[in-house]
């Protein structure tokens, strides 16, 4: 730590803000929420970073970053260098920097700050931006969720998850209460248990997605997912 400076105050003085921004208890940046309306969510497609380019048609693709963590820290040390070809996607979502047990709680701390400090950055530069988060135990969930409009869309991976189903649960649904999105991205399986509003897309999307024949057909391809209720005798 800086002599005399907060955690919060260091990285304002390391990292400020390019633009406008508050931040949340924790010192993050908040990524503010992107309304429902802004996108157009039948015609959406997908496209991992590693696939990024301005050829073709990208105003209709959402752009995704779940890469390794040594890819997307090019992003944090260059912010700027690709917000150009950021604007032109229907939506950017924030790096998946690494979250998991036993990550040390600092390390995770530096992660989803640094996360967070990307999305309110290329908000500020005229991108949509859409908050992806990951967790790990409940220790966690103070940071994890942080920096985050309540309301956000927001972008999860299940990849990984389905041999620790108990533990995405229970983040999952802690995620919920505090956020209260009104759309889940999922990018992988669903997993048994997960209820809400959701648009699903495979891993394999991120390289060629194609849903043209279900946006003619005026298929809706948002779908809702409820737990049942059980009523005692």
């Amino acid at each position: 730590m800086i002599k005399g400076l907060t955690e919060e105050e260091k990285f304002k003085v390391i990292r400020p803000i390019i633009g406008d921004c508050v931040y949340d208890e924790n010192g993050f940046p908040v990524v503010k929420k992107t309304e429902i309306d802004a996108i157009d969510w039948n015609s959406l497609k997908v496209r991992g970073l590693q696939n990024a380019s301005r050829k073709g048609y990208n105003a209709e693709t959402l752009l995704l970053m779940f890469n390794y963590d040594k890819r997307l820290l090019s992003l944090w040390n260059s912010p700027l260098k690709k917000v150009g070809l950021f604007q032109t996607f229907a939506a950017v979502s924030t790096p998946d920097f690494s979250v998991y047990p036993p990550m040390n709680i600092n390390i995770i701390r530096y992660n989803v700050f640094m996360s967070r400090w990307l999305g309110r950055t290329w908000q500020n530069y005229g991108c949509t931006v859409l908050p992806t988060i990951g967790w790990a135990l409940p220790d966690t969930y103070d940071l994890c969720f942080g920096g985050i409009e309540r309301g956000s869309i927001v972008v999860i991976s299940t990849l990984g998850c389905q041999e620790h189903k108990d533990v995405f649960l229970m983040g999952f649904n802690e995620m919920r209460k505090r956020i209260d999105p009104p759309l889940i991205i999922v990018v992988g399986k669903m997993i048994e248990g997960m209820n809400g509003e959701f648009l699903n897309f495979r891993y394999e999307d991120t390289f060629d997605c194609k849903y043209e024949q279900m946006r003619l057909a005026g298929i809706n391809r948002i779908f809702s997912r409820k737990l049942p209720v059980y009523f005692k005798q």
